[in-house]
């Protein structure tokens, strides 16, 4: 008779204490959070304010796999509000301004949302310390962006839009398309 024996990185024991301890940090760190909030492995800088609705599950991938999640605001006025029962697994917020995504949205491993440029492009050393321009990212309710998928500052993508893996969105989204490419283009609309 084999016995099979979880691995104590992998048992609901050690998963309930990573999650105690992840909503521990987001409150210490400013965070504030809605009820039933499922958090572990999460990298914070909060100059800004975040906020995050109910049931929100905010993962990085296991084992040191290279998919870590990261939320960032980088000025007081700064400002990321996630909706209710989103799920983000491995996915960076960096956000000089506002980064909002609505309700029932996914975020896979690798996505990386960037409301400002990070840096100025230019020669003196005076004029790449200026803030970079900057413009807010909007994801519509139940949006989901497949691995590795990069949203650039000022685009909004509507309700129920699914971005394949790899993409880059450039510009806006309709609701309820797929979408992907570099850069994301309609592919077709969904029934």
């Amino acid at each position: 008779m084999r016995v099979f024996v979880r691995p104590f990185a992998e048992s609901r024991l050690y998963k309930a204490f990573a999650f105690s301890v992840g909503q521990i940090k987001f409150r210490l760190y400013g965070v504030s959070c809605g009820k039933r909030l499922r958090a572990a492995k999460v990298d914070i800088l909060n100059i800004g304010q975040i906020t995050l609705g109910d049931d929100v599950h905010i993962t990085s991938q296991a084992m040191g796999n290279p998919y870590r999640s990261s939320l960032r605001t980088y000025h007081p006025e700064s400002r990321i509000d996630i909706g209710d029962h989103c799920i983000i697994n491995g996915a960076v917020i960096h956000c000089n301004c506002a980064v909002t995504i609505g309700a029932h949205s996914r975020l896979a491993p690798g996505v990386t949302l960037c409301d400002n440029d990070s840096h100025v492009p230019a020669r003196s050393i005076e004029s790449r310390e200026e803030r970079p321009p900057e413009a807010p990212i909007r994801l519509g309710a139940n949006v989901w962006l497949g691995m590795r998928t990069i949203v650039l500052k000022g685009v909004t993508i509507g309700d129920n839009t699914i971005v394949a893996a790899g993409s880059i969105v450039t510009r806006d989204l309709p609701a309820n398309v797929l979408a992907g490419g570099i850069p994301a283009e309609v592919i077709r609309t969904l029934a």
